[in-house]
């Protein structure tokens, strides 16, 4: 019988695992019972397959649920697989927020 891992030594190994990879940067997981969910944006389809099948090689791993979204740049900018988030409208999310980082009082 196989022991089961925790949920805590699941999440540290996909934190390297992924981490060793530059284009899994902008991905998020969270791991309940050995179900790693993962969110966040990849490259290319090749890259969410490769992050798919990286994580549920992991042991202890009992599915993966992927919400990964393929961002080709449009909503972002910098070069692809290394690219920012940024507000694509154009608005100051400090300002919405009622947050102005520039004041000196």
């Amino acid at each position: 019988m196989a022991v089961q891992r925790s949920d805590t030594l699941i999440g540290d190994e996909v934190v390297r695992t992924l981490g060793a990879q530059g284009r899994f940067s902008q991905v998020l997981a969270q791991v309940s019972e050995g179900e790693v969910t993962l969110s966040g944006d990849v490259p290319d389809a090749a890259a969410k397959r490769q992050a798919e099948a990286a994580v549920a090689a992991i042991e202890g791993v009992r599915g993966v649920r992927s919400h990964l979204n393929i961002d080709g740049g449009s909503h972002s900018f910098g070069p692809r697989g290394r690219a920012v988030r940024d507000n694509p409208d154009g608005s100051d999310a400090t300002r919405r927020a009622g947050i102005d980082l520039d004041e000196n009082d």
